[in-house]
């Protein structure tokens, strides 16, 4: 006997789903049977992984979105309805952040970070929440990282934007848990993607930051792309309001 997971007729938007963790949680959501959105701010990556699924016997669409824009938010739920009728998963993964020292930091850098990182996981959710509420059934997974768990050097206000993430995680799971709609969060530690590669290198490089992780490695989008997958599945139907840490051992935090 086997379990596999069987996303067949459910429909997933994944945000930043152009490149590093998005793009593979993408991929892994439409092997597993899911219908994608691929929203990115860079049109030509998002329509490159929608093709690559497509090409692989899938469906996908691919929307260019800002998501600090409301009505950018909205587009990408529209999207999703107009072509598959329904919403099932929603996957904040889309930030942005500035490796700097705080004190080297202008208030612009900062702002965007925050509008990004926090304001655009509002936006999304709030976008989907009525389809999902409608149709009581709905999977919200945010990406929080453990720099919102743990604070992180040179990434002061993204590590500020994602505890904001955090606690929007917890809070929403308990207003709409009643409509059979769950909200948890993953937690990268930190993980191969070409947004990590400054932030590794001005970490001392690879083999200097691994030395920080229990299991000696940094994390490959794949990682974290499988934690999000069960979280989209029913095997996680009774959990809600959770961040599960996927790195390495890095964060034990509760």
């Amino acid at each position: 006997m086997s379990i596999a997971i069987d996303l067949s007729g459910r429909s997933a938007i994944v945000t930043g789903g152009g490149r590093g963790i998005g793009r593979e949680t993408a991929m892994l959501l439409a092997r597993a049977g899911a219908q994608l959105t691929i929203a990115d701010l860079d049109e030509v990556s998002a329509q490159g992984v929608a093709d690559e699924i497509t090409a692989q016997g899938g469906r996908a669409v691919a929307v260019r979105a800002d998501i600090t824009r409301v009505d950018d938010a909205q587009a990408i739920a529209l999207a999703c309805l107009n072509t598959y009728g329904r919403i099932d998963i929603l996957v904040n993964n889309a930030a942005r952040w500035t490796i700097k020292l705080f004190k080297d930091m202008a208030p612009q850098d900062y702002d965007t970070d925050i509008r990004v990182t926090l304001y655009g996981t509002l936006h999304v959710s709030r976008a989907v929440l009525d389809p999902m509420i409608a149709q009581k059934y709905g999977r919200i997974i945010n990406l929080i990282s453990d720099a919102g768990r743990v604070g992180e050097p040179y990434l002061s206000v993204y590590s500020a934007a994602k505890a904001g993430v955090a606690g929007f995680t917890k809070a929403l799971a308990k207003e709409v848990g009643r409509y059979n709609i769950t909200v948890n969060g993953v937690a990268p530690g930190t993980t191969h993607t070409p947004g990590a590669a400054d932030f590794i290198e001005r970490a001392g490089g690879e083999e200097k930051l691994a030395k920080a992780y229990p299991l000696r490695r940094l994390g490959q989008p794949a990682d974290i792309a499988n934690a999000i997958l069960f979280l989209a599945s029913d095997l996680s139907s009774y959990m809600t309001g959770q961040i599960f840490s996927v790195s390495g051992g890095y964060s034990t935090a509760g």
